[in-house]
Order: structure tokens, then sequence, then C-alpha cells
């Protein structure tokens, strides 16, 4: 899982930042407080306007390769990234904090989770801030992480870093192939408690989930839940015409159908591990 740069520049090397900073037209430095960091990118990416400016400039390998370090959700080493993909050096988003590890700070990632192309393209990271608050509550308590601070958007980092943890055993497979689902496909109206609840609008969609969870005994549908938990399929709610009911879908997502490939664990996702996981 990358970093977010502010509060932490004293964790790259010296001058990998050079590279954004010419970007964004700022300089960076450990004296500068963390909130004062966190604002002096928001509005330099701001000011760019959108990614479709900074893409342009790129090769087609170089935007290939940004794209694959995107379905990695965020970050790899250099060792364990296929070579068609390791032209990244010249993409300013993305940053060689130190010798063979790449990554896409949590503010770029952040910036870019805003822009329609990639929630029409089913990126996770663009998804998961469209979800209702108390659907991502309910979400990262089925993870059994205990996530009582920091506020929304650290909310949408944190099921972002559990997602990439519970995806990493699927090796990028799934017996459900349909990039899109409807609920009630899989679950009709009155055909399962705990999904009416939520129909019915009495609980979130995550925690019925959860809860079918530990009584459900149907290998396929068990497949189901534990695909929406880890993120490869997630809620979407479809705009109907007034007076209609409410339709959701089941959204396969693009690091849901990648194969993770980083095998290496930094100190710092250890510490996060050790502090926030009840597993």
């Amino acid at each position: 899982m990358p970093l977010a740069l502010a509060g932490n520049i004293d964790k790259f090397e010296r001058g990998s930042l050079r590279g954004l900073e010419r970007a964004l037209g700022m300089i960076l430095s450990e004296n500068q407080p963390r909130l004062q960091q966190g604002l002096m990118l928001k509005r330099a990416l701001q000011s760019l306007g959108g990614s479709a400016e900074v893409f342009s400039h790129l090769s087609r390998q170089e935007l290939l390769s940004f794209i694959f370090l995107l379905t990695q959700f965020g970050d790899t080493t250099r060792s364990e990234t296929p070579p068609e993909y390791l032209q990244v050096e010249n993409v300013p988003f993305v940053i060689q904090w130190k010798n063979g590890h790449y990554m896409i700070p949590l503010e770029v990632l952040d910036f870019l989770s805003h822009e329609k192309i990639f929630k029409d393209q089913s990126y996770l990271f663009a998804l998961i801030p469209s979800l209702p608050l108390k659907e991502k509550k309910a979400w990262i308590r089925w993870m059994g992480v205990d996530f009582e601070k920091g506020g929304d958007r650290d909310l949408n980092f944190e099921l972002y870093f559990q997602c990439r943890l519970l995806q990493k055993p699927f090796h990028g497979k799934s017996l459900v192939q349909e990039t899109e689902i409807r609920l009630e496909k899989i679950w009709p109206q009155g055909k399962n408690e705990y999904l009416d609840w939520f129909y019915k609008g009495l609980t979130p969609f995550y925690y019925a989930l959860e809860e079918m969870g530990k009584k459900e005994k149907d290998p396929f549908l068990v497949h189901c839940i534990e695909l929406i938990k880890a993120g490869k399929f997630i809620l979407k709610k479809v705009a109907e015409p007034y007076g209609k009911p409410t339709e959701y879908l089941l959204v396969s997502t693009v690091e849901g159908n990648t194969p993770q490939l980083r095998e290496t664990i930094f100190q710092w996702e250890l510490e996060r591990i050790r502090k926030d996981s009840l597993f």
C-alpha cells in the first residue's frame, strides 16, 4: 500500500521527489508541517485540471506501466514487475521512493479517484469513495478492523489497504465472470432475510452480507460473499426514474481482476497490520 507524502517525507530517499515536485511546481521539505504539506499537494494537483493533460505527454509504454501500477493497488517493486511495465520513471505521478521501489502517493490516488474515467472503468480506488459512509463503516467492521480514527478519506484508504490483503490469495481468479450483476439476480427480494433488511433500508448492505456469511452453506454463494468482502465486486446503486424501485449492481473491479504480484512486505505495512487488524 502506498504512503501519503504529507508527514512522511523522511521515509523517501533524497531526490526521489524531484519529478513530482517539478510537475507540480513545488518543493517538499521535512521541515514543513504535515497539514501544510497536504494542502500544498492538494492545491497543486487541482491546478493541473485533470490527469488527461499529464497523460498526454506520456509514451504508450509509460501509460501502460502507470495503469499496471494502478492495478497493483498503487505500488510495486522492480523485481516483481513484468519488464514491459517498468517504464514508470518518467511518469510524474510515480515516485521511486527507494531504489527499485515505485509507488503512486495516496494524495495522487485521491486526486485521480474523482475523475470520471476511473469510476467508469471500475477501479476500486475510485469506487470506494462513492459508497455511503454507513456502508464503508459496515464493510471495515466486517473485515475485522477496529477503525474509529480519522475522517472519511482515511477510511477510504483503510478499506483499500485491507482489500489488497484479502485479494492476494485469489490470484485474480473468480468463479463469477460477469462484469456487472444485478444484486437481485443472486439474492432476490423476499428470498433471504438478511438482504431483505438491506432492501427495506434497515441495515447497510455490507452488514447484511456479514450476517449472511455466518450461516450460508451454499459453496457458490459463500464464494460470492468472499469476493464482495475482498472488493473484487463492489456495490453500486443504479439511478432509476422517479417512482421506480431502486436497483443495485455488483460491479467487478479492475484491481479484483488482476493478480497481485507484490510479495515484498514493507515495515510500515507490518506496523499497521499489527496495530489495526483483529484477524
